[in-house]
């Protein structure tokens, strides 16, 4: 099971909101972790590589440590609330896991070989639906990515899950059909000269 960062944390005895406005006094962030047939347990954490994590793609399913007094918890990160005026996170929820820990992630989406889509490369663009796709899988098995390959797409192509390069042993959430990622759109101006090209040929053949 990869761990993706170290966080350190202190426990914490008390819950409710003056304990977690003691955690945040202390410049912390008060946080819960809890699953793994053991009870919850109040803790508070250093926001610097917190930050860290939020500013990469795919947080919230990434595997962590939490060394909490000399003890390491594997934990995934579930709910994070932040501030409406700050934006700072000032609540986390963490669920303890092992490698053979059922999750429900979203695995973000890497769209590669764009300059050899002729659809693109005409001028369309890419309405990308889904940034990234929900599994279930092993806390021991998450991907870090999705790679969602572009070759050969021509406009109003759409690329869909089955197209989509999976790593790993994973389910879609999203079972019994064939969901579209992306489609490779025409924008307005490109739609009328495809429109009046076709308008020509008919008259053109019409003609003959």
């Amino acid at each position: 099971m990869e761990i993706t960062m170290t966080i350190p944390a202190k426990a914490k005895t008390g819950a409710g909101k003056a304990a977690a406005k003691a955690a945040r006094y202390e410049g912390l962030v008060p946080a819960v972790v809890y699953g793994g047939g053991a009870d919850p347990q109040m803790v508070a954490i250093d926001p610097r590589p917190l930050w860290k994590g939020l500013n990469e793609r795919g947080f919230l399913a990434k595997v962590m440590a939490l060394e909490v007094e000399g003890k390491t918890i594997h934990v995934l990160p579930r709910d994070i609330q932040f501030d409406r005026v700050t934006d700072q996170p000032i609540h986390v929820d963490f669920m303890r896991v092992d490698a053979s820990t059922v999750v429900k992630v979203k695995i973000p989406v890497d769209f590669v070989n764009e300059t050899e889509s002729p659809g693109l490369k005409r001028g369309a663009v890419l309405n990308v639906v889904r940034h990234s796709v929900e599994v279930r899988c092993k806390a021991g098995e998450i991907p870090t990515k999705f790679d969602a390959d572009l070759a050969g797409l021509q406009i109003n192509d759409a690329v869909k899950y089955s197209m989509v390069q999976v790593s790993g042993n994973v389910t879609p959430t999203i079972i019994g059909r064939d969901f579209v990622i992306a489609t490779v759109t025409a924008p307005s101006a490109l739609k009328r000269q495809m429109m009046d090209a076709a308008a020509a040929g008919g008259e053109e053949a019409a003609a003959e």
